[in-house]
């Protein structure tokens, strides 16, 4: 039996992503065409709704792919990661007034940490944190002059300051002088005496800073689902005012 002709066959989920896939390669593997001006992020929700995939992870990765450079400070390379996470965006057009509770109920469905909202004119600040304050979460959406700003900022400078304050110090200090001293006498030892310590002292810190970064990386995820979430729904709420206004 003849295998059916490309048009009429119908493609299983795995075969789709591979047509997909097969296709970008073959796209970027031609010259750019010098008249084409690409596609906007409306058009590229319109192919993912085609093709079976979410818009929401479509504006995810178009805000990731826009976002800064991480801070790169001594700080953040000795921690293993950065203490604040930033992203921030400015969209034409102004939120509605009475979009901004909508904007509120995104807050409190993505960010499952207690939160305080106010409404200041045309300005949405949100302020949150966990329960022991070691991290703080502030949001500022602001609509004024034909623009709408979108900020979201997690602090971790405390959570950072507990880790390697509390556990590098505490356990890291503490316990390897606490016990490498006794242990290197013990021994007679010179090298001990000194080598035990610091050895127990750099396996701590190390430990600390693996543990930091993932807790980091973990945060990072939120703040841009957040962010990216902010964002689609600010851009949802100009275009619906626009379509009225019309």
């Amino acid at each position: 039996m003849p295998e059916p002709s490309p048009q009429a066959r119908r493609y299983g989920e795995k075969e789709i992503g591979k047509i997909l896939e097969r296709a970008t390669e073959l796209q970027q593997s031609e010259p750019m065409n010098p008249g084409a001006a690409g596609l906007t992020l409306a058009e590229l929700e319109e192919v993912a709704a085609e093709a079976g995939i979410d818009v929401r992870h479509i504006r995810r990765a178009a805000y990731e792919l826009a976002a800064p450079p991480r801070e790169s400070t001594a700080w953040s390379r000795f921690l293993g990661a950065e203490r604040r996470i930033v992203r921030e965006t400015v969209l034409p057009g102004e939120v509605p007034e009475t979009s901004f509770e909508d904007l509120v109920a995104v807050l409190q469905s993505t960010v499952r940490d207690p939160g305080h909202p106010s409404l200041l004119g045309r300005t949405l600040t949100w302020q949150g944190g966990n329960a022991d304050a070691s991290r703080k979460t502030r949001v500022v959406v602001s609509s004024r002059d034909g623009a709408t700003t979108i900020r979201v900022e997690e602090n971790l400078s405390q959570l950072a300051g507990g880790l390697f304050g509390g556990i590098g110090g505490g356990v890291g200090g503490g316990v390897g002088f606490g016990l490498g001293f006794p242990l290197a006498i013990a021994l007679q030892s010179e090298i001990a005496l000194v080598g035990l310590p610091l050895a127990w002292l750099g396996l701590t810190y190390f430990g600390v800073r693996t543990l930091y970064r993932n807790i980091v990386r973990g945060r990072r995820r939120v703040v841009e689902e957040l962010f990216s979430r902010l964002a689609g729904a600010a851009e949802d709420a100009i275009a619906t005012a626009s379509l009225e206004a019309d």
